[in-house]
């Protein structure tokens, strides 16, 4: 197996776990005129990554390897998921991030089987476990040989491409707007996986309140095109 293409195949925006149906308070954005042109959907993009992922959905992939690395208890990986689970508030959120978690987990294990995703797997399906994501995909990355900071770039691409997809088609903004947004944004992410580790674990799961309202009020949002 190559580690690489491995990591370019779970990370191919076309990977069938429906990452294209959710928005993440964008479309609440949108509505509300605050994200409107390729200006604001280039801020909006940049401060998703800087002051959101960076402290919640990166830091939980971090953590997660962590974990692995030390081969922590099980009652570690327990404790993890009720944080995680309490600090996604909104319900959209949350209940994405379950989803994608058990698509992602159920298409590996048809490419490779491992048993620390597998049991994963399991507790998410019996209710053990809420389950989450960027705690997948860190499993997964670490059992098939990735390093970390390979498997961070990837993730806050993924991240990032979704983001600026959604963007292309609620704004709207061209194609080409897209791409420049995804190759400006690069010294951004670099920067951020280089940091990434040096994290302050009390910062871990930092709130950005306006995005979270945001995905709040999607939930009630009259006509809407994503499911969060």
């Amino acid at each position: 197996m190559n580690p690489l293409l491995t990591l370019l195949q779970i990370n191919d925006s076309m990977f069938p776990i429906g990452g294209f149906t959710h928005s993440y308070g964008l479309e609440s954005y949108v509505s509300q005129g605050l994200v409107h042109d390729v200006a604001t959907s280039t801020i909006y993009a940049e401060n998703m990554i800087r002051d959101n992922v960076y402290y919640n959905d990166a830091a939980f992939l971090a953590q997660t390897w962590g974990m692995l690395y030390e081969k922590q208890h099980t009652s570690k990986f327990q404790k993890q998921d009720e944080f995680i689970t309490a600090i996604k508030a909104p319900k959209e959120i949350r209940e994405a991030s379950r989803r994608l978690a058990i698509r992602f987990l159920k298409l590996t294990l048809d490419l490779k089987t491992d048993v620390k995703c597998k049991n994963y797997l399991k507790k998410i399906q019996t209710g053990i476990l809420h389950g989450h994501y960027p705690v997948a995909f860190a499993m997964y990355a670490y059992a098939n040989g990735l390093t970390l900071k390979d498997t961070l770039s990837a993730f806050y691409y993924n991240t990032l491409n979704g983001i600026v997809t959604n963007c292309a088609k609620l704004v709207p903004i061209s194609q080409n707007d897209s791409q420049k947004i995804l190759f400006n944004l690069q010294g951004l992410i670099s920067e951020l996986v280089e940091k990434q580790e040096e994290l302050d674990p009390d910062l871990v799961g930092l709130c950005a309140i306006g995005q979270e309202i945001r995905c709040m009020q999607h939930e009630k949002q009259y006509s809407r095109l994503y499911i969060s």
